[in-house]
């Protein structure tokens, strides 16, 4: 199968412009606590805060061609995400948030991103 990188050539290019809640996530991660052992998207109930990964480095994500149903791969570098996540802010979509890549979400709002460089 084949496997591709995607990357943001310039600024002009979208990257990520909001943060979607999905049931399944396309990087096939559910929301995280800050350990493996604990799967959960509700970080805190009365401040109602969720944590999850957006993108993983170099993880493979599965594809599929609506016209001509070739299965592919696709994945993201580390430098990649690392400009995807500084573009975020900087054209300042930490308000658009949506479910299912397709619903907007009022009143959702980044208030934190990292970068995981040291596990």
């Amino acid at each position: 199968m084949k496997y591709f990188e995607l990357v943001l050539e310039d600024e002009k290019i979208m990257g990520v412009n909001a943060i979607s809640v999905v049931e399944s996530p396309a990087i096939e991660e559910d929301f995280i606590a800050l350990s493996k052992e604990v799967q959960f998207a509700v970080q805190n109930e009365e401040k109602r805060i969720i944590m999850g990964a957006v993108l993983i480095p170099n993880k493979p994500i599965y594809r599929v061609d609506k016209k001509t149903k070739e299965e592919y791969y696709v994945f993201f570098t580390e430098s990649t995400i690392r400009q995807a996540a500084e573009l975020f802010l900087k054209k300042g979509f930490q308000g658009e948030t949506t479910t299912e890549h397709s619903s907007a979400v009022n009143g959702v709002t980044t208030v934190e991103q990292w970068i995981i460089e040291d596990e």
